[in-house]
């Protein structure tokens, strides 16, 4: 069996200035000396494990707590204000529910850099990475079959149906960059583009640009919003979001036809994602 790939870092750096930082110091101040070493554990986490981010939990804070012998209360109090403070990024934060900064994923990807591969998720990316050669998209696993004819064919017709799939949502992300562009605003890096890319493959570009008309409507014009919905549609379903008092327009909306197509395809979008996983 292969060895593992080993993530995240055996060390971090730590600038001689951090408690000199007007973000620390602030943090300090409002949730006391203790924040100093929970922000230290918080680090050694991130770098530890996948490197540059962090995914935040009720296990997590009682793991810090515990190890550092101070209350889950105070841990989670330290991340509040870190994110307030802008030491951890708080659309990824409240979107995704990860701990990172773009000074986190820089000094990563630099230490990494000289690594054979790296793996990363775009979604989660604050910095452009294209200067890093090593980077491997963690949906990107290759696969080993038999050396047989009738493998061979398997492989052919798996690798035509893959090509012909990444088509479609290549041509889907186009179409859904260009309606972006047009209604929030121009794709201004390949860092954003990378996001569209990943939320058209993960959600389906139907519910991407459903999401996109959303926050056009209430005129939250930004990819973390867009970020947001989709990320409550999929873990509590379709919902207009509509107020108490327009109860019934929404169940006029949830017994149309749109809804229905809209809802036919979503589960087809992740029937197909269970059947790529397999």
């Amino acid at each position: 069996m292969a060895r593992p790939i080993k993530q995240g870092l055996d060390y971090y750096p730590l600038d001689v200035g951090f408690l000199q930082d007007v973000k620390i110091r602030r943090i300090m101040r409002a949730c006391g000396i203790q924040s100093i070493p929970v922000l230290i554990s918080l680090l050694a986490n991130i770098y530890r494990n996948d490197g540059y981010f962090l995914r935040w939990s009720p296990d997590m804070s009682f793991l810090i707590a515990d190890e550092l012998g101070v209350s889950e209360g105070a841990v989670t109090a330290t991340v509040d204000k870190a994110v307030q403070v802008d030491f951890f990024n708080a659309n990824m934060y409240e979107c995704y529910g990860v701990l990172t900064s773009e000074g986190i994923q820089s000094r990563f990807f630099e230490a990494a850099s000289r690594r054979r591969e790296v793996r990363y998720d775009a979604r989660f990316l604050l910095i452009n990475v294209n200067v890093y050669k090593n980077l491997v998209n963690v949906d990107n696993n290759p696969v080993n079959v038999d050396d047989n004819p009738q493998s061979k064919v398997k492989e052919s017709k798996v690798k035509e149906s893959k090509e012909e799939g990444e088509e479609r949502t290549s041509a889907a992300a186009d179409e859904i960059m260009g309606y972006y562009s047009s209604n929030i605003h121009p794709v201004s890096s390949l860092v954003e583009k990378d996001k569209l890319i990943a939320l058209v493959e993960t959600h389906g570009d139907a519910f991407v640009h459903k999401a996109i008309e959303r926050a056009v409507v209430r005129n939250k014009r930004s990819l973390a919003y867009i970020t947001g919905i989709l990320n409550r549609w999929e873990a509590n379903g379709y919902d207009e979001g509509i107020s108490e008092s327009h109860k019934s327009s929404r169940n006029q909306w949830q017994h149309s036809e749109d809804y229905e197509r809209f809802m036919r395809e979503r589960e087809e979008h992740k029937r197909k994602l269970r059947q790529r996983g397999s």
